[in-house]
This record gives C-alpha cells, sequence and structure tokens, in this order.
C-alpha cells in the first residue's frame, strides 16, 4: 500500500495539484496558477515522491489521472476550499458587477427559467448579461471543460470529477395526442401505444430515447416517425397530425394550444424528467457564479 509523507507537504503543492486536476493538462494548469510549465512540472515531480504514485499519466489532450489520484481529489478540493473561505471571505457587489454568463440549455428549459432570471437580474444586477447556447446533453461536458459556457442545465450522466452536479427539479412524463385521435376515446394500453405513430423530442437528432430502451427490454418496439430538437414545437405538430408524443407535463401546460390536445397516462412507467445544472470545478469558489447558482436553484423551487 503506497504510503503518503505528510510532512513533506504544503500549501503550494496541494493548489498545484488542484490546478492540474482541474485542468487536466499542465500548461493551462500553469497559466491558471500564474506559474512556468517547468515550475509546475517540478512541484509534480514532488507530489510524486511523497505520494510514490504517478498520479497523473500523459495523454493527447494533455494528463490523466490516475486512482491515487482521484481518490486524493476531493478531500484535497474541499480542504482548500474551506481555507480559501476563511481567510480570503469575498464579498459579490450585484450592482457593480460586469460579469457575462453563458447558460447552456435546451429550449424546454429556457422557457421554465428565462422569464422568471430576467426581472431578478434587470432589478438586482443591471450590468450582468446573459448568453444562451443550445444543449444536447452530450456536448455539455466538453463546453465546460473548454470554458465555454460557465452553466449547463439539463439532464446529466457520469460526468468527471471536475464537475459538479445539482438537481433542480423533476416534472412527470404525459403522453399527447389531437382531440379527436382514433386512440383518445379510452384508456391508452401498451399494445396501442406501440402500434401508433410517434413524434420525438431528440436533443441529439437519435431516433431513439430512453423508452425505447425501456420497450427494447419488453421485447418490443415503436414506429418514431419524425424527431425534433425543440420542446416547444411538439404541442402544434400534435394538434395538426395523427402522431402521439411523450413530453414532459409542463411542455403542455405552458402550450396556447393545450385546448386542442388530449392527455393520456403512458402505459409504461416512466422515471420524471429530472433538471439538473452542472458547472466545472474552477468556477465553484467565484462569487458572482456561486450567486448565480443560488438564484437558479431558488427560481426551480418555485417553477
Amino acid at each position: 500500500m503506497n504510503t503518503v509523507h505528510y510532512e513533506q507537504i504544503d500549501l503550494n503543492l496541494l493548489s498545484i495539484f488542484e490546478a492540474v486536476m482541474t485542468e487536466l493538462n499542465v500548461s493551462r494548469a500553469a497559466e491558471r496558477l500564474n506559474m512556468t510549465q517547468p515550475a509546475v512540472s517540478h512541484a509534480l515531480r514532488r507530489l510524486r515522491r511523497i505520494t510514490n504514485d504517478e498520479l497523473f499519466i500523459k495523454v493527447p489532450s494533455g494528463v490523466s489521472p490516475t486512482p491515487k489520484a482521484l481518490e486524493l481529489w476531493a478531500p484535497i478540493r474541499e480542504s482548500l476550499l474551506q481555507i480559501r473561505q476563511v481567510l480570503s471571505p469575498t464579498v459579490f457587489d450585484l450592482e457593480k458587477a460586469t460579469h457575462t454568463f453563458t447558460l447552456s440549455m435546451a429550449d424546454y428549459t429556457a422557457a421554465l427559467l428565462l422569464p422568471k432570471l430576467l426581472p431578478i437580474l434587470e432589478k438586482t444586477a443591471p450590468n450582468i448579461n446573459l448568453r444562451t447556447v443550445p444543449n444536447t446533453n452530450i456536448n455539455a461536458i466538453n463546453l465546460l471543460e473548454q470554458s465555454s459556457i460557465d452553466i449547463a442545465l439539463g439532464r446529466f450522466f457520469r460526468p468527471s470529477a471536475r464537475l459538479r452536479v445539482q438537481d433542480l427539479t423533476s416534472d412527470r412524463y404525459i403522453c399527447i395526442m389531437r382531440q379527436g385521435h382514433p386512440l383518445a376515446s379510452k384508456k391508452l394500453t401498451l399494445k396501442q401505444y406501440v402500434n401508433a405513430n410517434h413524434l420525438l423530442v431528440s436533443l441529439t437528432g437519435e431516433a431513439t430515447g430512453f423508452i425505447d430502451e425501456q420497450l427494447r427490454e419488453k421485447g418490443l418496439q415503436r414506429r418514431i416517425v419524425i424527431t425534433v430538437n425543440q420542446f416547444n414545437l411538439v404541442p402544434e405538430l400534435i394538434a395538426n397530425s395523427d402522431l402521439i408524443s411523450a413530453i414532459p407535463l409542463r411542455t403542455l401546460q405552458r402550450s396556447p394550444l393545450k385546448e386542442q390536445l388530449h392527455v393520456a397516462e403512458l402505459p409504461i412507467e416512466v422515471a420524471p424528467a429530472l433538471l439538473q445544472m452542472m458547472w466545472h470545478e474552477r468556477k465553484q469558489r467565484e462569487p458572482a457564479h456561486e450567486w448565480l447558482r443560488e438564484i437558479i436553484v431558488e427560481i426551480c423551487k418555485n417553477l
């Protein structure tokens, strides 16, 4: 078993370890720390001797952490955070703040969040700007790693150790079809559901979703006639066709066409539509970023 020689560790080494773990690139870590790359490399060699572990392995994109580095990451990160909060508390001045935040989200999330977020910004932080970009739930990790966005909102699976995820709210899925649809007259059965023609919201463009995975487990397959990458299009497309679609309930509630649509319970049990917020570790201690995250959390509590 490797032994860590704690008496040889100083705070600078831990800060350098944190920067390399956050950036996974020695050059970017050096820039972040205002150090030279050789100085960071020298510090890593010291850490390797102290921990008796390689800690980082070279890869084409930079470096990859070893299992030992991943084991050390969480306690070191939290310890440094506590030390910084005690030694240099920062006050975020809303009236003077001039930040520009870039958020990645789908149109469903934008429709829920932005109408409530914008008035708050106008009233309390008039010099803060917002930018939004599409989120496919796949591109978010790379965008955060590259500092192209500040926050991603969506549903995320298996994020890296350098990304933080917080659950915000959830919504239940319903099945919608036009009023007068042949399936609208009685309870929707699984056989009827599978045999119907479907519209699928697919942020990635793939003609398959989580419901299709559950159907395959039962040896069933449905026909997906069309995929769209916007939730807000669904009510109009369904109201003017014989397609059916599974969507979050709030999508229907916000639609001016809801009176033209029939709502049925899905004949298969599905997990709720979970909305999460994800950001990079490098932004964790940034006061403006922390303030925005808190605002988003509060808005989602009252959706």
